[in-house]
């Protein structure tokens, strides 16, 4: 090719590329780019990146959760400041309510009770477990699958489906954002494809300063705090036969209810989804076995060797009653 036909060749490439980015800026489409490096990571490393943004940047909310059909929304925001932690969750509609972090406390306002604290890393109302979950530890029984890309307000996202290995426990399909990684929705549904619970952003900002609410906070006084009456004891000799791989026991705290019965408790987590056992001394009527659930919250309940036996976590109906009914004592 001689030097004339490479520079008319080059002169065409670059205004067909002018042309390119004007039709894409006049008709609203985007271009696949450097600017979207969430293209180049992995499914695992996208979620990855969700959990640090959620974690380390200045950002503020407004999201809706559907929970079993009921809508509600709120408002979140969260900024860091002198390596401290700070959150906000106020409700949108009805009676207000909110709920303030500072670094490990977490306050509730309530107008209906009186205002406490609870000693917390980060606030777990109303948002998604999976924020703070590690990945990297969840892969041996989870699948991370791209989905490719939507659009979830007004942004551009990366969808990813967390899937489990097995068919014990639920799933997530999760939207997260290709500029910030912050998670701008997750749909949680169970085995069928049913929606149990969706959390979706409708409005948000970053900021690259921590956001005037905190001054705010900091000069909140402190609710009173309350302590976990429940404490380690002694506990029966009872043990789960069964339980879905990556469930692990927690802690374990025994109690006394108002008419005296011993009520022990174990708490299992996977690092995604939790569950929790009683069992309790009052015998109680065979009328009063069986299960309930509501949203993505399973509530099955036995009674087993003159003891009653709940257990209330985020599990299909079918795998709460395999491990309640497989109990040894």
């Amino acid at each position: 090719m001689s030097d004339n036909a490479m520079l008319e060749l080059a002169q065409m490439l670059k205004t067909l590329q002018k042309s390119t980015a004007l039709f894409a800026c006049i008709f609203g489409f985007v271009l696949a780019g450097p600017a979207w490096a969430a293209d180049d990571l992995s499914p695992q490393q996208l979620l990855n990146a969700m959990t640090q943004a959620e974690r380390q940047l200045n950002y503020q909310l407004i999201f809706v959760q559907n929970d079993n059909g009921n809508n509600h929304a709120l408002q979140y925001r969260y900024s860091l400041k002198d390596n401290k932690k700070y959150a906000q969750m106020t409700t949108m509609d009805g009676v207000k309510r909110d709920i303030i972090q500072r670094d490990d406390m977490v306050s509730y306002f309530n107008p209906h009770i009186a205002p406490f604290t609870l000693k917390s890393q980060y606030i777990v109302d109303n948002l998604p477990p999976l924020l703070q979950a590690d990945f990297d530890k969840l892969a041996k029984y989870y699948d991370f699958t791209a989905l490719g890309r939507n659009r979830i307000a007004d942004r551009m996202v990366q969808m990813v489906r967390i899937k489990p290995k097995d068919n014990f426990r639920y799933h997530y399909v999760v939207f997260i954002d290709e500029e910030t990684h912050l998670l701008l929705r997750s749909d949680l549904l169970d085995q069928d494809g049913v929606l149990l619970d969706q959390f979706r952003v409708i409005q948000f900002a970053t900021s690259e300063t921590p956001l005037p609410f905190v001054e705010n906070v900091e000069q909140l006084p402190f609710p009173p705090l309350i302590s976990d009456k429940r404490k380690a004891g002694k506990t029966s000799n009872w043990k789960l036969s069964w339980l879905p791989q990556g469930f692990r026991q927690m802690n374990k705290t025994l109690t006394t209810d108002e008419e005296g019965n011993r009520i022990e408790s174990r708490f299992y987590s996977d690092g995604l989804f939790t569950f929790e056992i009683f069992v309790s001394d009052g015998q109680q009527n065979e009328a009063q076995n069986g299960s309930l659930r509501h949203g993505a919250t399973t509530i099955y309940s036995e009674t087993m060797n003159n003891k009653e036996i709940t257990l209330i976590g985020q599990l299909p109906i079918g795998t709460a009653k395999r491990i309640v009914q497989d109990l040894k004592f």
